[in-house]
């Protein structure tokens, strides 16, 4: 074993306390930047594109995101990768998550004064750039804090936290982005809710001084070819989870990074944003209610049983999402989709942290991070020119049907791709 595995053995010997109050702390940052992201992502940039772009928001909506996540993709790979080297006194993660969430108020706030097209890519880059500083270290903090057969439950913290989180920022960006100087109050707010829950976590997060880190010294280009060495043979399993994960994520956000469009266009809802955060808000709330369950049972059942559940309860909303013409109807479906969408979240954290090896963990994260992010580029450069080219051939609004079927390809692929993969039994469960 080489001495960068040593050091991440010695790193992760020694866990805290296992309590409710331990996970409920981790998951506190998870929490802003899912209030962060859903905001963003649904509501204000797609309105944003929406404005400058008009008939070519498609096209224009799946280059800003795609951008943005190609950005993010390389960030929390190098990023975690110099955190499992370092030796900072304060911890390794912790300089990395306070330098990234400061840096990134600056550009949080700018996007409150963009005008055009380039500039709202530009900063939408720079977002991604600068939270994901902070990100790709931040989530070792669970291998780091938890030993695997209590992962499970610490998952399901971070899964509610996410689903909260999305709810959060939907409502606010939902209410505001349409209100005069709403954009300022939702950048404001943003970078006040960044702030505030990464100095709640840097305060509570017992982490050890990684002075003694034994891990070689390495300068910045062979940190950078560090970042992407990796075992796939030594680590199948963790892949193949990588691979389902990427293309069950192009489905959820598919679905997801088109619905403005969708419910303005194809149903017809007469407000259409208020409609949309309904939407979000009706799936976040079904979300609670199949995501903690998931947690716990992912300890003690086969986790793969859990996603097949989860996926096949996903694939019967976006069915029923494909076919209605009905704004009642979608209301229902989106229940359903919440519950296997709320699921999905809890297990997703607790079967990448079984699977995890047991070294350079933040790396491995930030490669695991990797199947939530480059589904963002691919998801909307492929949705959006499937849905530009069925709207201007067969009738506006027919496209967002047809990448709502491509939603259930996807889940099916991503589901079938979990069946080989084998999960560690942990001793002692």
């Amino acid at each position: 074993m080489d001495r960068s595995g040593r050091a991440g053995e010695v790193m992760a010997q020694v866990y805290p306390n296992q309590t409710a109050r331990l996970y409920f702390d981790l998951s506190v940052f998870w929490f802003a930047l899912s209030f962060l992201w859903a905001g963003m992502i649904t509501i204000v940039v797609q309105t944003l594109v929406e404005n400058m772009a008009g008939a070519k928001k498609d096209l224009w909506l799946g280059w800003t995101l795609a951008l943005g996540a190609l950005i993010s993709t390389v960030v929390v790979i190098v990023v975690g990768a110099v955190s499992d080297h370092a030796r900072w006194r304060v911890g390794r993660r912790r300089p990395y998550l306070i330098a990234g969430v400061v840096l990134s108020v600056p550009v949080l706030l700018w996007l409150a004064c963009v005008r055009s097209l380039a500039a709202l890519m530009v900063d939408f880059c720079l977002i991604q750039f600068w939270v994901n500083v902070a990100t790709s270290p931040y989530q070792a903090l669970i291998p780091d804090m938890v030993p695997k057969e209590r992962q499970g439950t610490a998952s399901a913290y971070m899964g509610m936290s996410s689903l909260l989180g999305q709810l959060g920022g939907l409502v606010l960006c939902g209410l505001l982005i349409t209100r005069p100087h709403g954009l300022w109050v939702i950048a404001a707010t943003l970078s006040g809710m960044l702030l505030a829950t990464m100095v709640y976590t840097v305060w509570r997060i017992p982490e050890r001084s990684a002075a003694g880190n034994p891990a070689p010294r390495l300068g910045l280009m062979e940190t950078v070819r560090e970042s992407f060495r990796v075992s796939v043979r030594e680590h199948v399993d963790f892949f193949r989870l990588i691979g389902s994960r990427f293309v069950i994520n192009l489905g959820f956000y598919t679905a997801t990074e088109f619905l403005l469009y969708y419910v303005g266009d194809t149903l017809g809802a007469p407000h259409p944003k208020a409609t949309a955060t309904l939407i979000f808000a009706i799936c976040t709330v079904s979300g609670l209610l199949g995501n903690f369950p998931a947690g716990i049972l992912s300890d003690r059942i086969s986790k793969k049983r859990v996603v097949y559940a989860s996926c096949a309860l996903t694939g019967v909303a976006a069915l029923v999402f494909l076919l209605t013409t009905s704004i009642r109807v979608a209301f229902g479906a989106a229940f359903i989709f919440g519950a296997g969408f709320g699921a999905f979240a809890a297990v997703d954290w607790a079967f990448a942290t079984n699977l995890l090896p047991d070294r350079d963990e933040a790396k491995y994260m930030g490669i695991w991070h990797v199947a939530f992010t480059v589904p963002q580029v691919v998801a909307p450069f492929v949705g959006g020119m499937v849905a530009y080219f069925f709207n201007q051939h067969l009738g506006h609004g027919f496209g967002y049907r047809v990448t709502l079927f491509m939603v259930l390809i996807y889940l099916a692929i991503g589901t079938a791709m979990i069946r080989p993969i084998r999960e560690r039994v942990i001793a002692g469960r």
